[in-house]
C-alpha cells in the first residue's frame, strides 16, 4: 500500500477511515473500540488513546442517527 498523502510506502491504515498513511503522515486520535453496559446499567466504552488517524477523514464527536437499520 501506497501513503495517501505522499506516495510513499504506508506504515498503517487510519482506525476511522481506512486511508493507508506511512509514519510522516501519522497521526494519532482516541478511538472507541467497544460500548458496553455494566451490570448496574452504567455506559462505560473501551478506547485506544493513540489510534492511527490520517488526518483527512473527519470522525464525529456527536452520534448519527441511522434510522435505516430499524
Amino acid at each position: 500500500m501506497r501513503c495517501w498523502h505522499c506516495e510513499r510506502p504506508a506504515h498503517g491504515t487510519c482506525a476511522f477511515c481506512g486511508r493507508a498513511v506511512c509514519r510522516d503522515h501519522a497521526q494519532e486520535m482516541p478511538h472507541i473500540a467497544a460500548l458496553y453496559a455494566t451490570q448496574n446499567g452504567q455506559q462505560k466504552a473501551i478506547v485506544t488513546a493513540r489510534a492511527l488517524f490520517c488526518g483527512i477523514c473527519e470522525p464525529r464527536e456527536d452520534p448519527v442517527e441511522m434510522p435505516e437499520l430499524r
